[in-house]
């Protein structure tokens, strides 16, 4: 029987950590709503607030709405984490989303006179959405869930958040269409090019491994040999599907691959996730430094964080973030199912983002700048926060 005072101890430990990675996720919705900081004086009959009101019927865009929702989720699921257990799950939930709707309206109103921001109910629609959906996440999160494939990735919540950054990059922009010739467009690719080059053809080999990785810490051995070929044939019939994805014969060769070589060779090696996580920090390695062509003379290193999802395309940044997302928390997910402890696995990510990162400044096209090697250290924070069941 566990004793009361380790428990309450235990809770308050990890209240605490979520109370950092809180703050953190505080400081960063300031930081990238508000940058670059330039603010000048602005009038509006009734100020600020009645300018915000004034906007009530304002939806974003598609882009700008998947950006807000995605930026205020872990808002609401940090939230609902350092709110005391004593309180019922439905009040938590309806304190993160108001936190949030208030939180977004603070941030709206104070960009009201912040050059180059717009104030619209748009953001705090979608903001809110974002806080709610995280508060659901985080009841779910940890839960003894007997539905049907699903308490397995409530209970592993950071392969769950992996896997689910994975295909929120591969399935972008979320939108299925009707039209019997976009399908057509979408497959004639794989039956068009029959070749396989080889430098792509490994990199999805390896990206499908890392998914097969996941997939088997899931469910385990026995379910993995079906659950792993319907994941990939429900994914490739989203690219289907969705409008703008196309399919390549690399791809699905690759995942077909990736599961035989899993099931005959990988899921009884010893030193399986080791070996993953270095052939699958090599491949990030090799796509941060393609095409391996270099200048004479370095450009300067950006040390300011994320300046180029501030000033790049809305779809873009969420295609590179989630890719970003599930291919550095990879790295560390994988060192860490390898025995390496988490605080070691991020550093060790992070110093080899930040070393590729200089290494950048003589690469042409590339943007070197301190960002990815502080979203190593911010997913590890987060990894280290969750709840997750398999570290006991």
């Amino acid at each position: 029987m566990n004793n009361p005072v380790d428990r309450k101890s235990e809770e308050t430990t990890s209240s605490r950590v979520y109370g950092v990675v809180l703050l953190f996720v505080v400081l960063f919705i300031i930081y990238g709503s508000l940058f670059p900081f330039e603010f000048h004086e602005r009038s509006y009959p009734g100020g600020p607030l009645s300018y915000l009101l004034s906007t009530w019927r304002e939806w974003d865009n598609r882009g700008d709405l998947l950006a807000n929702i995605l930026l205020y989720l872990p808002f609401g699921f940090f939230t609902m984490s350092v709110l005391p257990q004593r309180f019922s799950g439905a009040l938590r939930f309806l304190f993160a989303t108001i936190a949030g709707v208030a939180f977004s309206s603070a941030i709206e109103i104070t960009q009201f006179h912040d050059l180059g921001r717009v104030t619209s109910m748009g953001d705090v629609y979608a903001n809110g959405i974002g806080a709610s959906c995280g508060a659901t996440a985080r009841i779910f999160v940890g839960t003894s869930l007997r539905w049907p494939l699903v308490g397995e990735l409530a209970a592993n919540p950071s392969a769950a958040l992996l896997l689910t950054m994975f295909f929120a990059y591969r399935l972008y922009p979320y939108v299925p269409v009707i039209d019997l010739h976009k399908y057509w467009h979408a497959v004639r690719p794989m039956l068009m090019a029959l070749s396989l080059p080889s430098g792509e053809f490994s990199r999805y080999l390896v990206t499908w491994l890392f998914v097969a990785a996941i997939v088997h810490v899931l469910y385990g051995s026995r379910r993995f040999q079906l659950l792993f070929p319907l994941l990939c044939s429900a994914e490739f019939l989203g690219r289907v599907l969705i409008i703008g994805n196309t399919l390549k014969l690399d791809d699905l060769l690759s995942a077909a691959g990736a599961w035989l070589l899993w099931i005959v060779l990988l899921r009884r090696l010893p030193g399986r996730f080791g070996i993953l996580a270095f052939v699958f920090a090599t491949m990030v390695t090799m796509e941060r430094l393609e095409p391996f062509r270099f200048e004479a003379l370095p450009r300067a290193f950006g040390w300011i964080p994320f300046a180029s999802f501030m000033h790049g395309s809305t779809g873009v940044d969420i295609q590179a973030f989630c890719q970003k997302f599930y291919e550095y928390g990879g790295v560390i997910w994988l060192l860490n199912r390898a025995g390496v402890r988490l605080i070691v696995s991020t550093v060790l990510t992070a110093t080899l983002l930040f070393a590729t990162s200089f290494a950048e400044r003589w690469v042409p096209g590339r943007s070197a700048e301190i960002t990815d090697a502080i979203m190593a250290l911010v997913l590890g924070s987060v990894f280290a926060a969750l709840p997750e069941g398999e570290r006991s």
